[in-house]
Order: structure tokens, then C-alpha cells, then sequence
């Protein structure tokens, strides 16, 4: 997520040859996409968690990799980022259930090292996007960036996923 967030006000200067008014529009858009990602990420991993997880990482790997294309209009722009932004914290609900369910006897500590894996990813995703500008793949590449960090998610999920099945099943 935050490959883009950091960069989104170049990002839209450079691929929507947005205005500094159109730019506090889409961060508030963002902000309305946050919100709403929250709210529907919570549902979501309310009526399965794994499905959850899965179709959330899914529609941001995605949303990100089509972003370049819709950031060329100030209308793809503003649909994308919020169908973006929610995907973005609409993982952070079946993230945080996942930890509290795997920490059972620590929920408390559980909570706090996510929180700070978080942050690491935030700082994590906002040097590679940084690295991808300055390595001179332009903004078009931050959005790409994500995706691909979205999708190397998605795969850690699904391996976990085979490996807890191995495990119950006792291989």
C-alpha cells in the first residue's frame, strides 16, 4: 500500500496531470476508501477469514496493476484510488484476526508486534516504490511495485495455507 500512498501526489501530477486542488480531492477519496475498506474488510473476514484474506490481497494485486492505466483520467483516477484504498485497509481486518487467532495466549503482544510489522511493511513498501523512481521506471512503476508485493502476499498465503493442511493431516 504505502509503495503509492507515499508517492501519490507525484504520481498523480505526472500520470493524470493532476492540479494540487484535484490531488487533496483524491486524497480525500483515499481517505473515503480507507474507511470503507475497514468497514467491508471486517464483514468480509467476519464470514471467512481465509476467504477474506485471499480475495482482499486478490483485488489489490489487481486494482494496483491496472492503476497505471486508469491513473490517465482524472475519472479512472478517482474510481481507481478508492477501489484501491479499500482494498488496502480492507486487509488489515483479516490480517489482525489471523494474529489474534494464532496468539491465543498473547492476543495483547500479538497485536503490538502486528502493528509494528505494519509499520515495517509501510517503510518497506515506500523504499521499493522509491527505489523503482529512482531507478528511473518512472511513477507509472510505484503502482506496479504494490502489485507485486500483493501478490507475493497472496502466495505467502496460499503456502501457509498448504502447510498448516500437511500439518493436520499429519505428513
Amino acid at each position: 500500500m504505502f509503495a503509492l500512498y507515499t508517492y501519490v501526489a507525484p504520481v498523480l501530477a505526472d500520470l493524470t496531470h493532476a492540479s494540487p486542488n484535484f490531488v487533496a480531492f483524491a486524497l480525500v477519496l483515499i481517505g473515503i476508501g480507507f474507511t470503507l475498506g475497514n468497514t467491508l474488510g471486517g464483514r468480509l473476514a467476519d464470514w471467512s477469514l481465509d476467504g477474506a484474506t485471499k480475495l482482499i490481497l486478490g483485488l489489490l494485486a489487481v486494482i494496483m496493476a491496472v492503476l497505471p492505466l486508469l491513473l490517465t483520467t482524472h475519472a479512472g483516477a478517482a474510481i481507481g484510488l478508492v477501489v484501491w484504498a479499500a482494498a488496502a485497509f480492507g486487509i488489515v481486518p483479516p490480517v489482525q484476526m489471523r494474529v489474534m487467532q494464532a496468539a491465543a495466549q498473547a492476543p495483547g503482544l500479538a497485536s503490538s508486534v502486528n502493528v509494528g510489522a505494519f509499520n515495517l511493511g509501510n517503510a518497506l513498501g515506500a523504499a521499493l516504490g522509491g527505489a523503482a523512481i529512482g531507478q528511473g521506471l518512472g511513477y507509472a512503476s510505484v503502482p506496479l511495485v504494490g502489485a507485486a508485493l500483493a501478490a507475493g502476499g497472496l502466495g505467502l498465503v496460499w503456502l501457509g495455507n498448504a502447510g498448516r493442511r500437511r500439518v493436520a493431516q499429519g505428513a
